[in-house]
C-alpha cells in the first residue's frame, strides 16, 4: 500500500478524533493519509514506525503528541514544531562523539541530532526536541540546566529522535508536533481532558496546514 503521509502519535487519546479512522487510510487535502499508534519510549516508537514505513511505504512521517517545557517561556497548551531533535540520554561524549551520537554498523557514526521538516505554522513556535527514555521531572530540569544551554532543548519527549530517526533512515521528510502538556516549573493541566480535548484540536490544525506544505521543501539530508 502506497501513503501520502503517515501519522504517528504514541497514545491514543493524543491522535483521537483527529483522524476519523486509526490504521485505515483517508483523504485530507488532497493526499492519502493514515494514523497509527507508536506506543511510548525510544525503542518500542522506532520499532513500531519502522515497521509502518516497510507496510505502507509513506512519503512523509509526522508525529502528533504532547510533551513537557524545558523553555521556561513555553506554557501550557503552547503548540510547538521541531526544528530539531536531539536524543540527550545517550552521551558517549568519553569516546570522542557528539552528546547523543552513537556507532551505527560498521563503526559508522550516527548522528543524535536530526534536522526536520519545520516549516512556519500559525500557532506553532519552533522548537528543539530532546528525547529521551524517561519523564524529565522539574528536579531533573533545573539539575541540568545544560539541556538547555548546551543542547538549546525547548521540549521534551520520549519519541520524537525515534520517529525521526525511522525516517532519516528511509530518506522522508519528517516533523514533530506537540503541545506542552506540563511546564518547566511542573505544572500540569488542572484538567486534563479538556487539555487534551483542546491540544488535539491545535494539532489537527497543524497536520492540516503541514498536509498542504510541499514535502520536497524539507531538509535534502532527510
Amino acid at each position: 500500500m502506497e501513503l501520502d503521509v503517515l501519522v504517528v502519535a504514541p497514545l491514543r487519546h493524543e491522535l483521537e478524533g483527529i483522524l476519523t479512522k486509526l490504521d485505515e487510510p483517508v483523504s485530507i487535502a488532497g493526499k492519502r493519509v493514515l494514523g497509527t499508534l507508536v506506543g511510548v519510549g525510544k525503542v518500542v516508537s522506532a520499532l513500531a514506525v519502522q515497521q509502518a514505513i516497510h507496510t505502507f511505504q509513506p512519503k512523509q512521517v509526522i508525529l502528533l503528541g504532547f510533551g513537557g517545557g524545558v523553555d521556561p517561556s513555553l506554557e501550557i497548551g503552547a503548540a510547538v514544531i521541531a526544528s530539531k531533535v536531539v536524543q540527550y540520554d545517550l552521551d558517549l561524549r568519553r569516546f570522542k562523539l557528539g552528546w547523543g551520537d552513537t556507532f551505527g554498523p560498521e563503526a559508522a557514526i550516527t548522528k543524535g541530532t536530526l534536522d526536520l521538516f519545520a516549516p512556519s505554522i500559525e500557532g506553532f513556535t519552533p522548537t528543539v526536541f530532546g528525547t529521551a527514555d524517561r519523564f524529565l521531572l522539574r528536579s531533573e530540569r533545573e539539575s541540568q540546566p545544560e539541556l538547555a544551554t548546551t543542547l538549546g532543548i525547548g521540549l521534551a519527549d520520549m519519541e520524537g529522535y525515534s520517529v525521526a530517526l525511522a525516517s532519516h533512515m528511509h530518506r522522508l521528510p519528517c516533523s514533530l508536533l506537540r503541545v506542552v502538556s506540563d511546564d518547566a516549573q511542573g505544572n500540569r493541566p488542572k484538567r486534563f481532558a479538556l487539555f487534551a480535548e483542546e491540544a488535539r484540536a491545535k494539532l489537527a490544525r497543524g497536520l492540516y496546514a503541514l498536509l498542504e506544505e510541499p514535502s520536497e521543501k524539507s531538509p535534502t539530508n532527510l
